[in-house]
């Protein structure tokens, strides 16, 4: 038996297959992705019902609960043994605390990765770091979600003054191997600007956790601007070690799994 594990972002759908007993240390069965809107987001899973046994379909979404209903729906269609489990702020609260002032407004896709990140690396003060359409830091200890930071992500902040100034460009934001220094042209001060409000934002966080008196084991770096990030942050703050890890929400429902599936 499998379970299906779905990541909803803002802009892509994310979704793997994994063993009824996976921890969040495993490998996956089976992956693929597809933008939201693309006319073949639900006929992707129609093979799937096909090859696979689903036991379990286990959800994290950030759009319209009218968007994740109708994919609900057709899951439910063609995989009619499957249980449907969504994740929300609440989830698996009795495992990790939160600090935020209503739990359930978290994002799910932050519960999810908080949880991954707790059951990965137990016992560890964690700063989980994901770059996407919005980039977001969050601060995990052994026994709490402390809360975290939102900010645009690089694609969106190169879009925006791309869009919102007479002559500005849209500039390349996945430039891993360039140093972070000052910018001697247009294109190079756009790149070097968001990469710089990036690193600015991760080592206020660093600094918010000293001064809290926690000392950082380890930072996860997720999502479609991951590598970037990774590959500055090991010269930006090489005390701290770096974890890249691709699938970070998907790990983080295989936890809540792993954790009962308790909201």
């Amino acid at each position: 038996m499998s379970i299906l594990l779905i990541d909803i972002g803002n802009s892509r759908l994310k979704w793997a297959i994994a063993s009824s007993n996976s921890d969040s240390n495993a490998d996956f069965v089976e992956q693929g992705a597809s933008v939201n809107d693309s006319p073949n987001q639900l006929a992707q899973f129609d093979q799937l019902s096909k090859n696979q046994t689903i036991e379990k379909i286990i959800c994290s979404s950030v759009i319209s609960e009218d968007q994740t209903l109708a994919l609900k729906k057709h899951l439910k269609t063609i995989m009619t043994q499957a249980s449907w489990f969504q994740i929300n702020g609440a989830s698996a609260i009795e495992k990790l605390g939160s600090q935020y002032d209503q739990a359930e407004q978290l994002g799910a896709d932050r519960r999810a990765m908080a949880l991954g990140a707790h059951h990965m690396f137990p016992d560890k003060n964690v700063l989980v770091i994901s770059a996407g359409t919005a980039t977001t830091i969050d601060l995990i200890t052994p026994t709490q979600h402390l809360g975290g930071w939102i900010i645009p992500g690089m694609a969106l902040m190169t879009n925006v003054l791309n869009l919102n100034t007479a002559q500005l460009p849209k500039v390349a934001t996945d430039q891993e191997k360039f140093s972070l220094t000052i910018g001697t042209n247009t294109n190079n001060a756009i790149y070097q600007g968001i990469l710089a409000s990036h690193l600015g934002a991760i080592l206020i966080a660093q600094e918010y956790a000293k001064n809290q008196k926690i000392k950082l084991d380890l930072m996860i770096v997720t999502g479609g601007n991951a590598k970037t990030l990774a590959t500055h942050l090991k010269e930006s703050s090489p005390s701290i070690p770096v974890h890249h890890e691709e699938q970070m929400v998907l790990k983080g429902l295989l936890a809540w799994n792993k954790m009962g599936l308790a909201s």
